[in-house]
């Protein structure tokens, strides 16, 4: 009974963690966008590594050892496995939301986008877009009991949500095209039990899609 209530607070915690440090950083993007360019430039800096250092320390201080025990497991199939998986639902997911709205809103970062911000800033804020999701996903899932697919959903909708602001706030764009990504490495997560393959899967995944910009 003590081990079901200790399980319970600390599932509710880690979920309430994901969406206040999920919403803490979108108010950095807000006081990052109404302001003057050189403190723009520094928020957005600062903000590269806020989701990973603010989850992860919350985290830690929920479930310690468990926490650590992410880092502990890698299975390079499932990174093999995972990166065209991703990518083929990716496209699948755009090409239906294209053939129903017509067009896809362009993801804003991609007006600052070089090989230097790439290497700058892109592993750590999908190294804070891992902690986020995986700990939300975590918490539903082992924590508080849930089927995995229930609590993949919702951390997919609440990762969904959380990129609202990159896609000019088109909520049906995001449900459409992000959700099922992140469904994909939840997938993965649950396979390895390896933040390291969702994170190099996802960095793979976003450094491919970036390529055509880069490249011109």
């Amino acid at each position: 009974m003590k081990k079901t209530l200790t399980n319970h607070k600390q599932g509710c915690l880690l979920i309430l963690s994901g969406i206040i440090v999920g919403l803490l950083f979108q108010f950095l993007g807000v006081i990052a966008n109404n302001s003057s360019p050189s403190f723009a430039s520094i928020i957005k800096v600062l903000g590269s590594g806020f989701n990973a250092i603010a989850m992860g320390i919350l985290i830690y201080l929920i479930i310690k050892e468990e926490f650590w025990d992410w880092f502990n497991h890698f299975n390079i199939k499932w990174v093999i496995v995972g990166i065209p998986l991703l990518l083929l639902v990716s496209m699948l997911s755009g090409t239906i939301w294209t053939s129903v709205a017509g067009k896809l809103a362009a993801n804003s970062i991609n007006d600052s986008l070089s090989w230097g911000y790439v290497i700058a800033n892109v592993p750590f804020m999908l190294f804070g877009e891992e902690l986020l999701s995986i700990g939300i996903l975590y918490g539903a899932w082992k924590k508080l009991n849930w089927k995995f697919w229930q609590a993949s959903l919702f951390c997919g909708f609440l990762f969904a949500i959380w990129h609202l602001t990159s896609y000019d706030f088109n909520l049906m764009q995001c449900i459409v095209t992000i959700l099922p990504s992140r469904l994909v490495l939840n997938y993965l997560f649950k396979k390895t039990d390896s933040v390291w393959v969702t994170l190099i899967v996802h960095i793979a995944f976003d450094v491919l899609t970036f390529l055509p910009i880069l490249l011109k």
